[in-house]
């Protein structure tokens, strides 16, 4: 009795001994395993093999990856954080099963041969110290891990959120400074007013959203590799810029400078492509004007060369026409050259949307197409001349209701323009008698052949309008304006 009795009391006080430091060594090695099941899953995740899908980096239709700030990094945080997750939930069941921290102590061979320990109750106890000292280490490697996933996912949110802000706030400041300064950038094949262009890599891959953004705040870094600045003040200003609608290139000012669009516009044969070729020529040599784009520098030279040759350049094609791009100080210029057919036949209303983006119009007026004018007219000059055979007035009348379909508010400026200025000869020429006032002379002249009907018309529809007379000759006995002032005075309300 007193034996078994002490046997019992030894039990107890073996089993109070060995209760502590294995709860202690089950707490260690519970967290131990835990902890490492957790670093090698995360090890996993962000190797460098691992699987990007989940970022979803090339899911822009830009050809650039998205900056990891910019919102993978959360999407890669969570899936961490569930991977790691279970992962310890998975080392935990196995952490509580039967055969690791129950049975599995009666299979040791030394105990399973001692009949004292295998009878002891302080098996059970042992048992329970074992699997309470796991749960403990599980609960605190949860408990880190949780702590751990939220101080992270606190400063990650911090990161991007940061980043999506510092790129929405460039992104405002280009596009306020480009609204401060009046830039706007328009396609000069199709016409079409964009909110940005194209700008192509020197790998000819298309960027449409070259600013900051998801795929870079300063730089991005197209699929070639190519580093691409994304705003004007860091580079951009020297890629190629092109149309998003119909592909054509635009000049290379485009957004940097503001843009101005003057239609020339007259009856089929009235003068508009050598008085605009004129105009082009004495602004390049007198206005620092200068071919913003190879296309025009092309035409000039090739109309150039006719007009020195005594040739007169070929009919303009009913298509929406493609403007001579000049680069005038700080301004960029387009200047269209718009078919006669365009603005006689209310059925090529498709081809004048170029009409919408006027900031100023120059009318072009044949004199031979006035009948006053034409039947004084010698015989000679008649049949060498290429004479217009529309009414000025009904194409006046189709650019006001042209402009009205494309609800577009009526440019403030029209400049009035009689070329062919040196087959007036004598009298008949507005400038004849020397008048101190010519816009006045050329408006009463224009009265007294019997166009009182266009004067009317313009001075009704614009605020401001001028008159002038031309000549492509270089010299002429009769004075006339030079072919560039109608532009000059389209841009800044003066004459040279």
């Amino acid at each position: 009795m007193i034996v078994q009795l002490f046997r019992y009391l030894l039990q107890a006080v073996l089993a109070l001994v060995i209760t502590g430091p294995v709860l202690a060594a089950a707490v260690a090695l519970s967290l131990t395993l835990a902890l490492v099941a957790i670093i090698r899953e995360a090890l996993d995740c962000l190797a460098a093999q691992a699987d990007t899908e989940h970022l979803a980096l090339d899911t822009l239709p830009d050809p650039a990856d998205r900056r990891y700030l910019s919102g993978p990094a959360l999407r890669d945080h969570r899936r961490l954080g569930v991977a790691c997750l279970v992962a310890l939930h998975q080392r935990g069941l196995a952490q509580f099963d039967e055969s690791f921290a129950g049975n599995g102590l009666r299979r040791v061979r030394p105990i399973r041969e001692s009949e004292l320990i295998t009878r002891s109750p302080a098996v059970p106890i042992l048992t329970f110290s074992a699997r309470a000292g796991f749960a403990i280490g599980y609960i605190l490697a949860l408990v880190l891990l949780a702590i751990t996933w939220l101080v992270q996912l606190v400063l990650l949110t911090v990161a991007v959120t940061g980043f999506r802000l510092l790129s929405g706030t460039l992104w405002l400041f280009e596009v306020f400074s480009l609204a401060l300064r009046q830039i706007t950038t328009e396609c000069p094949r199709c016409h079409t007013r964009l909110t940005r262009p194209v700008f192509v890599c020197p790998c000819g891959r298309e960027h449409h959203a070259l600013v900051p953004g998801a795929q870079g705040v300063f730089l991005r870094t197209c699929r070639c590799g190519q580093s691409l600045p994304t705003l004007l003040i860091t580079g951009k200003r020297g890629l190629s810029p092109q149309c998003g609608d119909c592909g054509a290139s635009l000049p290379s000012p485009t957004q940097m400078m503001p843009t101005r669009h003057v239609p020339v516009v007259g009856g089929t044969g009235a003068g508009k492509s050598v008085f605009l070729h004129t105009a082009v020529t004495h602004m390049r040599s007198g206005h620092d004007a200068a071919p913003a784009d190879p296309f025009t520098d092309h035409r000039l030279a090739e109309t150039g060369a006719l007009l020195a040759d005594g040739l007169f350049p070929p009919r303009t094609p009913v298509s929406r026409p493609v403007s001579y791009t000049l680069q005038v100080r700080n301004r960029l210029l387009h200047l269209y050259d718009a078919a006669g057919e365009i603005v006689q036949n209310a059925d090529h209303i498709a081809d004048s949307v170029f009409l919408a983006l006027s900031d100023g119009v120059v009318l072009v007026v044949d004199p031979l197409a006035l009948p006053a004018v034409r039947a004084r007219a010698d015989p000679d000059v008649l049949g060498a001349s290429r004479t217009s055979g529309t009414d000025p007035k009904a194409v006046l009348d189709l650019l006001t209701e042209t402009l009205t379909e494309h609800h577009t508010a009526t440019p403030r400026r029209i400049a009035v323009v009689v070329t062919k200025g040196d087959t007036l000869s004598g009298p008949t020429h507005p400038y004849a008698t020397r008048p101190p006032d010519r816009p006045a002379a050329v408006r009463a002249w224009l009265i007294a052949h019997g166009h009182v009907d266009i004067v009317h018309s313009a001075e009704h529809h614009f605020p401001h309008v001028h008159y002038f007379v031309v000549t492509y000759l270089t010299t002429s006995p009769t004075p006339h304006d030079d072919p560039a002032a109608p532009i000059h005075w389209l841009l800044t309300g003066t004459t040279p």
